[in-house]
């Protein structure tokens, strides 16, 4: 660090005995020994400054793209309308309550490269209670995600009361 400090001052000061030597050369207004070493230590605390802001770049670096990535979940408009106009309202009073899966694909949309459900049919019955069972990564969680409309099948239908979720309004469903 010293060595560096050293010669920009070295630098510094030649290019201030240039400038002042071309003046004189030239025959024209000259710069006083005060205006250079004025102009030089400008340059140096400047630079100082700049030096010490260093560490802070990656602090924005940082907060840039925690930005970024804000938008971007702010901005991001999901693929199951919750307010669709033309969906049917789902009614407490007249839901019987059987849920059924026919022949449901799926993979997420951030994963396409792993098959979570593939072809999967099974029927919830009404006001029985239904136990799913697995082990981690078997898709437990996914067939509640699609069952809560967070996701739509990539093929095949989830039914309630035979009619097909897609159907249906979400905020009333839910």
């Amino acid at each position: 660090m010293f060595l560096i400090m050293f010669l920009f001052y070295a630098y510094s000061f030649y290019w201030g005995g240039r400038l002042r030597y071309e003046k004189i050369m030239n025959g024209d207004e000259l710069y006083s020994g005060g205006s250079i070493l004025t102009i030089m230590f400008c340059v140096v605390f400047g630079a100082m400054q700049v030096g010490g802001m260093a560490p802070h770049f990656k602090a924005v670096k940082d907060s840039t793209i925690a930005g970024k990535l804000a938008f971007d979940v702010i901005d991001h408009v999901p693929k199951v309308p919750v307010n669709d106009p033309k969906s049917e309202l789902v009614l407490r009073d007249t839901i019987k309550g059987q849920i059924e899966f026919r022949d449901v694909s799926f993979k997420y949309p951030t994963r396409q490269e792993l098959q979570i459900l593939n072809k999967l049919s099974f029927t919830f019955e009404a006001g029985k209670t239904t136990a799913l069972v697995g082990p981690s990564g078997s898709g437990k969680s996914t067939v509640i995600q699609l069952m809560e409309r967070f996701y739509d099948p990539d093929s095949g239908s989830v039914l309630l009361d035979g009619k097909d979720f897609k159907t249906l309004n979400l905020r009333s469903m839910r």
